[in-house]
């Protein structure tokens, strides 16, 4: 279980469900989302060839519901905010990992 500390305040509490060596993978599930507008969070990243020679691609799938479950969710826990936010937290690891790795 690890939990990370957002640059724009709150916690996000994680704990890792799989992990592969073999597949080169690894699954984990939001125990607590804090302030992001999500419930039942899970996701998976994985690390596969790229299509061209000395390339990897990096594959990060998750799912989960809105912030708020019940109808006529307000505008800060809809379907939209909770895409948003993750597409939002995908971006920036991933191009993080980009930007650390490219380094090397």
């Amino acid at each position: 279980q690890r939990t990370l500390k957002l640059k724009g305040g709150g916690n996000v509490v994680e704990e890792l469900e799989t992990h592969s060596e073999a597949d080169k993978s690894f699954s984990y599930r939001m125990k607590d989302a804090g302030p992001i507008p999500v419930t039942n969070y899970s996701s998976k990243l994985t690390v596969k060839p790229g299509a061209a020679a000395g390339t990897t691609l990096v594959e990060w799938r998750g799912a989960f519901y809105r912030g708020y479950p019940n109808n006529d969710p307000p505008a800060d826990k809809n379907d939209e905010a909770a895409v948003a936010a993750v597409t939002g937290i995908y971006k920036a690891g991933l191009g993080n990992l980009k930007a650390v790795m490219e380094k090397r």
